[in-house]
């Protein structure tokens, strides 16, 4: 009876599995980011937004951009591994680290990669009434489905924002300096950058979209091959984009998708506690809603037309007002002073009413908002309550 030949006969080595080769390729890792998750789901990079987004089957395109831009060995660095990607221009440098610096917000009404998703089969249809729309002499557009560039994907992004829309013009980054073409004629309005968007016209420029129309998202647009059209538009559509700050790494700024000042906030842990109860028995109104970014405004009238403080002898005094808390607590080096002005500063840390989840009683003011010039009896009656 003949042996099996052992695995390793000939001095070959083992053939590695194939869960090995897909290691790099594993569940997209979601970011932590202390803002970011309060107004999103769920917070990915951008290459693992992408990864999650193709097929299973796309085994070369998911290692491509895998490996794109990533060192080979730990002691390497990912510039030098890109610089054999790079280019006469440096733009797949660029590109690699716009693909890991980049944050993606997915919201929770996200088009899912679904064939049965009611929302997909739909921007197929969208797809199609945009390319029938489009008229003759729109020169440098080709708008054949399933093979959209770059900057024609963008167009269709706009296109479809202000179709759905029934608002002068949509919350949106991109649809800024957009606007609907009036009947009567474009009554001298640009048509350069919206050339290829049936029924919009540019009265401004849109610097957001003028970074995503691009040669960097071009090449990105390249190397995710077919269907990268639709990968765009899920993301344009459905998601935020944040740009890393280069000389603060831990700041971004958003390139595309609803502002943050339009999105609700998540309750954190505090938000949900119960209110405590005042000495009548009745529950306090301290934490009872919560606003978005947009709804917090400031009182103008107040800061600046109110009428000038004036002092014993009718002359204007100028600064702060003599009850202000920085004029009450005045001495830098008292740790009880500097908690108690923190105390006016960050009302919402504390337990105090603030402009963020708290309600305003009509019976104390008829403005939108309380004045928080003086609160020492509020925090009076928290500390003896804590």
């Amino acid at each position: 009876m003949k042996r099996k030949r052992s695995a390793h006969a000939g001095g070959r080595p083992p053939k590695r599995t194939r869960d090995a080769d897909q290691s790099a390729i594993a569940t997209p890792t979601p970011v932590d980011h202390p803002v970011l998750q309060r107004l999103y789901p769920e917070i990915l990079s951008l290459r693992h937004y992408l990864l999650a987004r193709l097929p299973s089957s796309s085994k070369n395109r998911r290692r491509k951009i895998s490996q794109f831009g990533v060192s080979s060995s730990p002691g390497q660095d990912a510039t030098a591994t890109c610089s054999s990607h790079v280019d006469s221009d440096g733009v797949d440098v660029e590109l690699g680290r716009l693909l890991d610096s980049t944050l993606v917000g997915v919201s929770p009404k996200a088009t899912t990669t679904r064939a049965d998703d009611p929302a997909k089969e739909a921007r197929e249809k969208d797809i199609q009434t945009f390319s029938q729309q489009l008229s003759d002499h729109s020169t440098g557009c080709t708008f054949q489905p399933g093979g959209f560039l770059q900057g024609e994907t963008v167009n269709f992004v706009i296109w479809l924002l202000f179709k759905k829309s029934s608002a002068h013009r949509p919350l949106h980054l991109l649809c800024h300096g957009f606007q609907r073409a009036s009947q009567r004629g474009q009554n001298g309005l640009k048509l350069s950058a919206a050339q290829c968007i049936p029924g919009i016209v540019s009265h401004s420029p849109n610097t957001y979209v003028d970074t995503l129309k691009g040669p960097l998202w071009h090449r990105l647009r390249s190397l995710l091959g077919p269907g990268g059209d639709r990968m765009m538009m899920d993301l344009l559509l459905d998601c935020g984009i944040f740009y890393r700050i280069d000389s603060r790494p831990s700041n971004f700024y958003q390139l595309s998708g609803t502002p943050v000042s339009e999105l609700r906030h998540a309750p954190v842990a505090d938000d949900n506690r119960k209110a405590p109860k005042t000495t009548s028995g009745k529950q306090s109104i301290l934490t009872r809603e919560i606003r978005n970014p947009g709804e917090i405004t400031f009182v103008r009238n107040r800061m600046l037309y109110a009428r000038a403080a004036l002092n014993a002898k009718g002359g204007v005094r100028f600064g702060m007002r003599h009850i202000h808390v920085l004029n009450r607590f005045p001495n830098l080096k008292d740790e009880e002073q500097t908690i108690h002005i923190m105390r006016y500063i960050f009302p919402r840390q504390f337990g105090l009413h603030n402009v963020f989840i708290s309600q305003v009683d009509s019976r104390e003011t008829s403005m939108q908002f309380k004045d928080y010039t003086l609160r020492e009896r509020e925090i009076q009656q928290t500390m003896h309550r804590d």
